[in-house]
């Protein structure tokens, strides 16, 4: 099968991921370079609701943490995009996600640098609102460029389908069905609560921007107590159980072929979420019976739920019935 489009979308979603975080860094480091002699030993890093400075640091403490999350988070999302490239509408998500929190993050670090210029006593430094706004407003401008900057992957090319001996239900022509189970899963629930936790201590102790990373981690987690697993006429759609978003989709164009095993979270994909390898992706949220379909690309993508066989089978079926409505049969 030919593809032209997905390697240089890789490229350009990794470097989405990358470059605000470079970025960022350079201007940080130039900042503190250039009003280093004029900021005070001690450093107020953290502003309260009353307007008033409750948080503070020393020069090099703020600026290696600093310097640590920008990295961090660059790092990050920029393996995570690259890793998840067989999934690319959440490889598009999370390039942009990964770049817009560097932009947030870098603005508000310059921002305290300045904000901490040219004063004696740090605990009269102030951070006018209007800077957490101007971040706001970068970081979704930086969404939004990001977002078509990352591009919308297509598959080109055909695929036969599912082989003979692939498992099928039997549906007429004019029956329509569809298929769906709730998965619940014990380990994220309580290991999003304990990151959650961490970074509220760690943003009571050092400063909520230090924190940070750790909230967009563990909240996600703390809230993934389960998922609603379809499979029907637009292919195995995944969305938590307690939010209609983040949604994912992998429609029946991408399907080759459908299948069922047994999957180990530890084993095969060393850990729960989502997860990816190469060669495999998918929504692992408690160890048993998984839906495993292989993709056009060559690629895996597994979910673990109750049922999975019928749910495949159900896959192979429409697979089938797309694929003789693309080709005019």
């Amino acid at each position: 099968m030919s593809q032209s489009h997905p390697a240089p979308l890789n490229a350009r979603r990794v470097l989405v991921a990358a470059v605000p975080p470079v970025l960022a860094v350079a201007t940080v480091l130039a900042t503190f370079l250039s009003v280093r002699d004029r900021l005070p030993d001690r450093l107020a890093v953290h502003i309260g609701a009353g307007g008033n400075a409750d948080g503070f640091s020393g020069q090099g403490g703020f600026l290696a943490t600093a310097l640590g999350v920008l990295i961090g988070d660059g790092m990050l999302f920029a393996a995570l995009a690259h890793w998840i490239r067989t999934t690319p509408g959440v490889q598009r998500v999370l390039a942009v996600i990964g770049g817009t929190v560097a932009v947030l993050t870098g603005w508000l670090i310059v921002a305290v640098l300045l904000a901490n210029t040219d004063v004696t006593d740090a605990s009269s430094v102030t951070l006018p609102g209007a800077q957490a706004a101007l971040a706001f407003a970068a970081a979704a401008g930086y969404a939004a460029v990001g977002w078509l900057v990352c591009g919308r992957a297509e598959e080109t090319g055909s695929v036969s389908g599912p082989s003979a001996g692939a498992e099928r239900i039997a549906l007429g022509d004019s029956e329509t069905a569809g298929w769906t189970r709730v998965a619940g899963s014990r380990v994220l629930p309580v290991t999003g609560i304990l990151v959650a936790t961490a970074g509220i201590v760690i943003g009571l102790t050092t400063g909520w921007m230090p924190a940070l990373p750790l909230f967009i981690t563990g909240l996600p987690m703390a809230l993934l107590t389960g998922a609603r697993v379809t499979a029907d006429r637009r292919g195995i759609t995944v969305t938590p159980s307690l939010a209609p978003w983040p949604r994912l989709n992998v429609p029946l164009q991408r399907i080759a072929e459908a299948g069922h095993r047994t999957v180990n979270p530890v084993r095969d994909f060393g850990g729960w979420g989502y997860r990816a390898r190469p060669g495999a992706s998918g929504i692992v949220l408690r160890s048993g019976d998984a839906i495993s379909a292989r993709l056009t690309t060559g690629s895996e993508f597994v979910v673990t739920v109750d049922d999975a066989a019928t749910a495949a089978a159900l896959l192979n079926t429409l697979a089938d019935r797309e694929r003789r409505t693309a080709a005019g049969g």
